[in-house]
């Protein structure tokens, strides 16, 4: 049952990026990307394979759709292989959690610190391989902090509704 809601939060939120979030942007520069939070809030007690899949999965979707040949696949990977190691480092006593990371369970302060982290290294890879080109360094900065400023702002926004 538990499967069922999770897959259904994760259709909900693809839907809302593609439908409500993908419109919302500040002209060349911001552009939220929501659907990563379904990747930070995975349930610590997934294996690593799976959270690493569930990643891919959800990067395949959004480069079909935006037309981007693996660049969401790339920056969600990476994500979902860094999230286990900032959880074990920032989190105490991550075994007491038994559902999904959320700023109730482990902390505001240190769920911040996840967000804010995972969102900064997601954007800065999707807009690096969108580049690829360091000659404009500043842009693909520039577009990195004002993504994240907005998707931080958003992802943690819905974290303080949901307490």
């Amino acid at each position: 049952m538990m499967w069922i809601r999770e897959i259904g939060r994760l259709l909900l939120i693809l839907v809302l990026q593609v439908l409500l979030f993908n419109h919302m942007h500040i002209a060349i520069w911001g552009f939220p990307m929501v659907y990563i939070l379904f990747l930070i809030n995975l349930s610590p007690r997934l294996p690593k394979w799976a959270e690493l899949f569930i990643g891919s999965a959800i990067g395949i979707i959004m480069d079909i759709w935006y037309s981007s040949l693996g660049i969401h696949m790339a920056a969600c990977v990476t994500i979902a292989f860094v999230r286990p190691l900032l959880l074990a480092n920032m989190v105490q006593d991550i075994e007491r959690i038994k559902d999904n990371v959320k700023g109730i369970t482990i902390g505001t302060l240190e769920y911040a610190k996840i967000v804010v982290i995972l969102t900064i290294i997601h954007h800065f890879i999707v807009f690096a391989l969108e580049a690829w080109n360091w000659s404009q360094w500043w842009i693909i900065l520039l577009q990195t902090l004002i993504s994240s400023a907005m998707t931080i702002i958003i992802l943690l926004g819905y974290d303080r509704l949901k307490q």
